[in-house]
């Protein structure tokens, strides 16, 4: 008599089964698990800001996305890719050429490169590799919903 396979998949690819957060957290490397944490905190500590999980397609699969009642798409999502822990922001041109570019870092500059007119994307994305890009990114994001909030009025 065969025996029936069995194959676990990750939370995070896991298209009907939504997961939690921490079973997505479960999926990731020790390193990318405590950044995760630390994005987490800073994103809670946001006034208006709730969490949620979603969906996001084969690329971006389950992510956590962060919503403000400012706009009607996300805030941010966090992308917990076991292989790549990633932060995306969708920015408009209107945000961007009001951000000062000169004064971030370069690993924020990169990222926003894809958010340009020259791309077919509005989206600014990072692999959250280091503990030193996350309180940048945190300030963009802050700014991000400054200026929300600023044209929401």
């Amino acid at each position: 008599m065969a025996v029936a396979k069995t194959y676990d998949r990750l939370a995070w690819e896991a298209r009907f089964n939504q997961p939690t957060v921490d079973q997505l957290r479960a999926d990731l490397p020790p390193a990318a698990a405590r950044l995760m944490d630390r994005i987490q905190h800073a994103m809670s500590q946001l006034e208006g800001v709730a969490q949620g999980i979603r969906w996001f397609g084969e690329c971006w699969r389950w992510s956590i996305e962060y919503r403000t009642d400012h706009s009607d798409e996300p805030l941010a999502l966090l992308i917990p890719s076991p292989a790549d822990l990633r932060l995306a922001v969708p920015l408009t041109c209107e945000f961007l050429r009001a951000l000062p570019t000169s004064r971030l870092p370069r690993t924020v500059r990169d990222g926003l490169e894809l958010a340009r007119e020259s791309f077919d994307s509005r989206w600014g994305l990072w692999s959250l590799d280091s503990p030193d890009i996350l309180d940048n990114l945190v300030d963009l994001i802050e700014s991000k919903l400054h200026h929300l909030a600023k044209q929401a009025g």
